[in-house]
């Protein structure tokens, strides 16, 4: 008996798990949170994308027929548009809400800035202004800044 116990061997313990490769749970639930991450990406552009079109398509359908009644419908969008960027941009007034337009790269013009800030509550607008030039650099603030 004592021969038999000699030959025997001490127990081997089995390697010790690894973390990787991963198990097809956890692959699972990566590309899960993948694909969830990425249709939560596209609505977001989607939703964002749709905004700046529908502010776009509303601001060709203004008419430049009263100069004052353009400027404050323009004045109007802006203010609803520079909402979805920034939290408290839609209640400047005067020269806050003209610096605001100017910011950043894709800022307004001073004089297009200054004519929305100051235009819907002024005199009428002069005879120097041009409702189309207005509407297009407004279209661009739109597009960058929307």
């Amino acid at each position: 008996m004592q021969a038999e116990l000699a030959q025997l061997r001490d127990i081997h313990l089995p390697q010790p798990i690894g973390w990787w490769p991963l198990a097809p749970g956890w692959w699972a639930l990566i590309a899960l949170v993948c694909i969830l991450s990425v249709v939560a990406l596209v609505w977001s552009l989607r939703r964002r994308k749709s905004a700046r079109f529908l502010a776009l398509r509303e601001l060709e359908a203004i008419k430049p027929d009263k100069p004052d009644e353009f400027l404050t419908q323009i004045s109007s969008l802006l203010r609803r548009v520079a909402r979805r960027r920034s939290a408290g941009a839609d209640v400047l007034t005067g020269e806050a809400w003209s610096a605001f337009l100017m910011e950043g790269k894709y800022g307004m013009s001073s004089n297009s800035a200054t004519l929305l800030a100051t235009g819907p509550y002024g005199p009428p607008a002069n005879e120097n202004f041009e409702p189309e030039a207005l509407r297009a650099e407004t279209a661009t603030w739109i597009r960058r800044n929307g």
